[in-house]
């Protein structure tokens, strides 16, 4: 029609396919010349004789032999690029007899299937855990907590597990407080990794299980007994003191889970829960794991801790916990610091409130930290682990809740202080009256007046 074909700009110009019969034929040919020799007739044999056999002259015969690659009409392809070569150490051919360079020791069961033993690892409980200090590095309790554990845990050992029941809870405790990687720790106790990480795994369901009793709502009389001196003065009917806390967590994939999980106050995804102790230290409740976006007042209404107030209560918390809705309805006290809204500052009395608040409020946080020492809640926790961090969050207060008291009081120097602050109260209240006093009688006249003289300086 007249028109000129116009190609696609910055497109390849694609060229026609080659005749591969023609390129297979070429190939052919040349490899029969290299392969031709010069070949007497067979029908000349016949003329010569035996006597001129013998008379020719001897004549020396040099054969240059080309190595010439052997080609295959279909794939085209040396074959001798297929021959394996075993020129590498990685590439000697596997032999069932084991040599002495092997570093583990395989033993097949039925039901325990493979179980490798490293020789390499000398980490057990009876050689590493000589001292309270050495106990409390590697599982957060002392000494004889920890065997005590042990011991409490042998019936319900029913794992088919070739390991040491004490090595077995001595590396539980070593994830949750160290927070290892299942290499190292594989390396440590001289097992694999993917054994290491089963024992992890089956051992955490069972030991939140046992040990859930261990976090348990302590009665009413029993808090007021065990209630510090600190807390007496003002507030001696508090029964628990409420927080959250937060743990990072790695950055889910779904965009749903992201948006859930993350904290505007840690700016980053994080996992959150609800801490409450009793006035005397003891973790007496732990939630559930939300997500990082749950509000305070959320968590309380979601994760059944209402449940446990009864009317005549009160309740310490700091400011983000707006609760007096859902508290109301129970009859139970909130105890919470002043707001400074719609105020410039606060007035004397709610100064002094929230002080005093303040300083018995502290030991929340003292608890959050003795949880925290467990490195598990204060490192990031990966995405596929979240599935048992509930359980781990519940072994971890159980075993702050196996350490020491929280508050230690002296009570001897404490009453001394007391009896200090009421004579330094009282002698304040003598010099005030005695100062009213006088001024009555000055104002009456019944006192004479003295002359004092001010000059400037």
């Amino acid at each position: 029609m007249g028109y000129e074909t116009k190609h696609t700009p910055c497109r390849r110009i694609l060229q026609k396919r080659t005749d591969f019969n023609n390129v297979k034929r070429r190939r052919l040919h040349e490899a029969d010349e290299l392969s031709e020799f010069d070949v007497m007739d067979s029908s000349n044999l016949s003329t010569i004789s035996h006597d001129d056999i013998e008379n020719c002259p001897e004549v020396s015969i040099t054969v240059f032999a080309e190595n010439t690659p052997k080609t295959s009409t279909s794939t085209q392809y040396d074959e001798n690029d297929l021959v394996v070569h075993n020129d590498h150490s990685y590439a000697q051919p596997w032999a069932d007899i084991k040599s002495s360079y092997t570093q583990t020791n395989e033993t097949m069961t039925a039901e325990k299937g493979v179980q490798i033993t490293i020789e390499g690892g000398t980490m057990s409980a009876n050689a590493n855990i000589l001292t309270d200090s050495d106990s409390l590095l590697y599982t957060g309790v002392n000494k004889q907590v920890f065997f005590t554990l042990v011991e409490t845990m042998a019936e319900f050992n029913t794992f088919s597990f070739k390991m040491k029941l004490s090595d077995q809870i001595m590396l539980v405790l070593m994830r949750l407080k160290l927070h290892l990687i299942f290499d190292d720790l594989s390396r440590r106790f001289g097992i694999s990794t993917s054994l290491a990480c089963k024992i992890f795994n089956t051992w955490i369901p069972v030991l939140a299980d046992k040990l859930k009793g261990l976090v348990a709502w302590l009665p009413r009389e029993t808090i007021r007994a065990c209630c510090p001196e600190s807390f007496k003065e003002n507030y001696h009917k508090t029964t628990c003191i409420i927080d959250c806390a937060e743990t990072f967590i790695q950055r889910p994939t779904n965009l749903k889970s992201r948006c859930e999980t993350f904290s505007n106050y840690k700016s980053h995804n994080t996992a959150k829960y609800l801490v409450g102790i009793s006035p005397h230290g003891q973790i007496m409740f732990i939630s559930k794991a939300f997500g990082g976006r749950a509000s305070d007042k959320f968590i309380v209404e979601k994760s059944g801790f209402l449940n446990y107030l009864l009317p005549g209560d009160e309740i310490m918390v700091d400011r983000g916990f707006t609760i007096d809705d859902l508290l109301f309805p129970l009859r139970v006290k909130l105890n919470i610091p002043a707001f400074t809204k719609c105020k410039p500052q606060l007035s004397a009395r709610d100064l002094t409130s929230t002080r005093r608040i303040a300083r018995v409020r502290i030991h929340v946080e003292r608890a959050i930290r003795r949880l925290k020492m467990f490195k598990i809640l204060s490192s990031i926790v990966a995405v596929s682990s979240l599935k048992l961090f509930d359980d781990m969050l519940l072994v971890c207060s159980a075993l702050v809740n196996l350490r020491g008291d929280l508050i230690r009081e002296r009570l001897v120097y404490l009453n001394v202080y007391i009896i200090v602050a009421k004579l330094k109260y009282l002698m304040k209240l003598l010099y005030l009256t005695n100062f009213c006093i006088k001024l009555l009688l000055l104002v009456l006249g019944l006192l004479p007046t003295c002359t004092c003289t001010w000059e400037p300086q």
